[in-house]
């Protein structure tokens, strides 16, 4: 097996789980929850805590699985000790050309347009899209320390307003009745004839979903049998 320097501790891997778990999915997929549910308030908010319950089960399967071993390549190893090479190898492939491409796209894509519309040059979208792409690529691979420190950086940035809008917007919008205009608002306002739960439920996949990526760094966590666990318990809440 390769031998890889252990170089993340647990907060640069907890940072990487719980970046990518309240990551842009969870903004970009909003409003096609919603509209996948009819604008059925109910329905959507069902949609999440269900697509949120399957990843909460997945994840306590995937700390058990990796406590018991330090491998390289995270989620080709378990597929391959649990059913064979030959499963390993077809997920290894399945991953490397069509999981990992389509995310990163999608991902870059997806920052790409927030970072137009910040700027107000939507004509540049896939530029910018490109040129994330190159950046964080040529970062990972000239330096994964400076990768880990920059995750735990950005996750710390994105989470502190997001805590101040929770309390603050909580308090502020249930004494003033904001909160509940808004998702009265939001729910008759919503266009498209919905899917019903399932396909609510499939949308909040993207939301959630990318998490497991942290496996591939499983051998690269300093000892990881006793914090990988720990992380991914900390993603279960």
């Amino acid at each position: 097996m390769t031998e890889l320097n252990k170089k993340y501790g647990f907060w640069t891997t907890s940072a990487m789980v719980v970046g990518i778990v309240i990551g842009s999915g969870v903004f970009f997929k909003a409003d096609d929850v919603l509209k996948a549910s009819g604008g059925s308030l109910p329905t959507a908010l069902l949609a999440w805590l269900t697509g949120g319950a399957i990843m909460v089960v997945t994840a306590f399967l995937f700390s058990k699985i990796a406590s018991r071993g330090e491998k390289v390549n995270g989620i080709v190893d378990y597929f391959e000790e649990a059913y064979g090479e030959i499963a390993g190898f077809n997920i290894a492939w399945f991953m490397t050309t069509i999981y990992y491409p389509c995310l990163v796209s999608v991902l870059a894509w997806v920052s790409a347009n927030y970072t137009a519309a910040l700027l107000s040059a939507t004509k540049y979208i896939w530029g910018i899209a490109l040129f994330y792409m190159i950046l964080f690529y040529i970062i990972n691979i000239i330096s994964p320390i400076i990768a880990g420190k920059f995750q735990v950086s950005t996750t710390a940035i994105k989470l502190t307003p997001l805590i101040a809008v929770a309390i603050i917007g909580t308090i502020k919008g249930l004494s003033t009745g904001q909160t509940i205009q808004s998702f009265t608002t939001a729910a008759t306002s919503v266009s498209g004839k919905g899917g019903g739960l399932a396909v609510a439920c499939l949308s909040t996949a993207f939301a959630y979903e990318g998490w497991i990526i942290a496996t591939t760094i499983n051998a690269e966590i300093k000892d990881a049998k006793k914090h990988y666990q720990k992380l991914l318990y900390l993603e279960l809440y």
